[in-house]
């Protein structure tokens, strides 16, 4: 009887290691409030990854520190593949050379699951200071650095990290404005308080469109498809690039086999026609690649930035 009982045990053993998964609504936390860019890509790829994986993908949104606090609750989640988040150049790359008591490390702790696209950005400004173009733009601020303002989302926000590119390129200096998110920065910008700023296509379309802002640059390394007449900065810049990107991140040590299956239902929503309509909405550019394609693009970015981040001495909120 007792050998009956430890050939039983034994045979029960491999499938309670292989339990099924996932065995209820996984999370996505997405590092930002309702209603931006980044929480419409998030709820777009929930919902896909929900029918491919035939559960419940619930979003979750935190947003604050340019993304750090929903980025620190990742890495702390549970690595069973019911918590996954929303990685992007500025909690990813950025931040760390920023946040100098960042509680997550971004390739220590995370299991890179796959890129999902990147959005380029338009440089905006009050008319009056758009005559000449991008050209004219930079000699205005060239000559007057300390009365030319931009503003942004917070010190090492996408947009702010894209400006501080920008301001790097063509060495300059402004007047740094931070809001707490693109949206307060926008109405300040369209309102005359601060004279210039960049943001997300998405934003930025409607506000060119109805010529209430001057569009001097896209940071895409050519012009876009959305916006003909805007010129790349990279036409008065050569080489300048600059996008934002995001990418779907679980905490480390999540099992392989699930962030395995994470990845094939995120490739698998990227190759949907529905879903690269919605991110083309929005401006974004697919972007599928393996997951250590992603680990390996996020360690470059993280160079990068962190160049240009020492380069500039950047500080939380400066």
């Amino acid at each position: 009887m007792r050998r009956r009982a430890v050939l039983a045990a034994g045979l029960a053993a491999p499938a309670l290691a292989q339990s099924p998964w996932p065995r209820r609504p996984i999370t996505l936390i997405v590092p930002a409030a309702p209603g931006g860019a980044t929480d419409v890509l998030g709820r777009v790829m929930a919902q896909s990854l929900g029918t491919t994986l035939g559960v419940a993908v619930v979003v979750e949104n935190r947003g604050g520190a340019a993304g750090s606090i929903a980025t620190e609750a990742a890495a702390a989640a549970n690595p069973d593949g019911h918590s996954i988040a929303i990685g992007m150049i500025s909690t990813l790359a950025v931040n760390p050379h920023i946040y100098p008591r960042l509680r997550y490390d971004p390739l220590r702790d995370f299991a890179p699951i796959g890129l999902i696209a990147q959005v380029p950005m338009v440089l905006l400004a009050q008319k009056r200071l758009a005559e000449g173009g991008l050209a004219g733009f930079i000699a205005r601020v060239r000559a007057a650095p300390d009365s030319i303002s931009y503003g942004s989302a917070g010190a090492g926000s996408n947009v702010h990290i894209g400006m501080v590119a920008f301001l790097d390129a063509a060495g300059l200096q402004m007047v740094h404005v931070p809001y707490r998110g693109s949206g307060p920065m926008t109405i300040d910008l369209v309102a005359g308080n601060i004279d210039s700023g960049m943001t997300g296509t998405p934003a930025a379309l409607p506000l060119i469109r109805a010529d209430r802002m001057a569009a001097l640059g896209t940071t895409a390394a050519r012009r876009l498809s959305q916006t003909p007449d805007v010129p790349a900065i990279s036409e008065t810049l050569p080489g300048f690039e600059a996008m934002q990107w995001y990418g779907l991140v679980a905490p480390a040590r999540t099992p392989p086999e699930i962030v395995a299956r994470l990845h094939a239902a995120t490739n698998a929503a990227l190759a949907d026609e529905q879903v690269r309509h919605r991110l083309a909405d929005e401006g974004a550019v697919p972007d599928a690649r393996s997951a250590e394609e992603f680990r390996a693009f996020i360690v470059a970015e993280l160079e990068r930035w962190g160049v240009v981040a020492r380069r500039n001495n950047l500080r939380p909120n400066e």
